[in-house]
């Protein structure tokens, strides 16, 4: 990226960056690129120790400030409480990378009645209020200033019923849903927001599942799918990364059917992130 490239890319959607989730995975990801490209970096996470060290990192490595805020995304408050932390700070690009698939106490894909009502919850709270509420106060902000960019870290889940994370696809289809209508409104503002629904990522959410190891190329790296989804930024509404997953996108969406297209990704579910318990022989052919 050239010197020239760099202060473009700040003057469009700096100084700083929030990135919801920014601690590790592709959050982590988010934090490196962008702050690669001159942002100052807001990073917001319950990790503590993966922050302070991110922290120092992101000084060392790039020159730039950082905040870290220590935070629990299901808390009923937490927009005001980022609110004011920041309100000192011009955040000129947004990123929501945080998310809630499975029930922590279960860790593998499972079906909607295995997770307690409490996760279903805190799933809402993170995946949808909380998007709602930093997208809108963000989001309203650039507009006034007639600048700035939102990324909306979604799912490939968005498409279809996605059985054994059937609540967090429903949650996913609701961010890239809003995106892509926020891409039309917010275009005359000169801010710019896209829909990312993600395809295999190698991720620490992704470390948790029993046979994800076993995928192996298919899986893309948090830093290449981060660097697409910039490169598409303030020209498409959505974007899949990976050329496979888009080309599975196309398969589940436009030629199998939804039945089928249901059925796959079950057997998706099945084959790499459940344990062959007896409970789960019903779903299998």
């Amino acid at each position: 990226m050239t010197d020239r490239d760099r202060k473009h890319f700040v003057s469009k959607y700096g100084p700083w960056a929030l990135v919801a989730g920014g601690a590790l995975g592709l959050g982590e990801a988010w934090c490196n690129e962008l702050a690669a490209r001159g942002l100052n970096i807001i990073s917001l996470d319950r990790q503590k120790e993966p922050l302070a060290k991110q922290a120092e990192q992101l000084e060392k490595d790039y020159g730039v400030e950082v905040l870290s805020i220590d935070c629990d995304l299901t808390d009923s408050d937490i927009l005001n409480k980022i609110k004011e932390q920041t309100a000192h700070l011009e955040v000129g690009m947004m990123v929501f990378s945080a998310a809630m698939e499975t029930d922590p106490e279960i860790v593998h894909s499972h079906p909607f009645h295995e997770g307690s009502l409490d996760f279903h919850a805190n799933l809402i709270d993170i995946n949808i209020k909380a998007v709602c509420g930093f997208t809108y106060h963000f989001g309203k902000l650039m507009k006034e200033r007639q600048r700035g960019g939102i990324v909306l870290v979604s799912s490939g889940a968005d498409g279809q019923g996605d059985p054994f994370v059937a609540h967090y696809g429903a949650s996913k289809a609701y961010q890239t849903v809003l995106a892509e209508g926020l891409w039309f409104e917010m275009r005359p503002h000169n801010v710019d927001v896209i829909a990312a629904p993600l395809g295999l990522t190698r991720t620490t959410a992704l470390d948790n599942f029993p046979d994800a190891k076993a995928l192996g190329g298919g899986i893309l790296e948090a830093d290449v799918v981060v660097r697409e989804i910039i490169e598409n930024l303030g020209k498409e509404p959505q974007i899949i990364p990976g050329k496979k997953n888009r080309m599975g996108q196309f398969i589940l969406r436009k030629l199998v059917g939804k039945k089928k297209a249901i059925e796959m990704m079950a057997d998706i579910h099945l084959d790499n992130f459940m344990p062959d318990l007896p409970q789960y022989k019903i779903y299998r052919k």
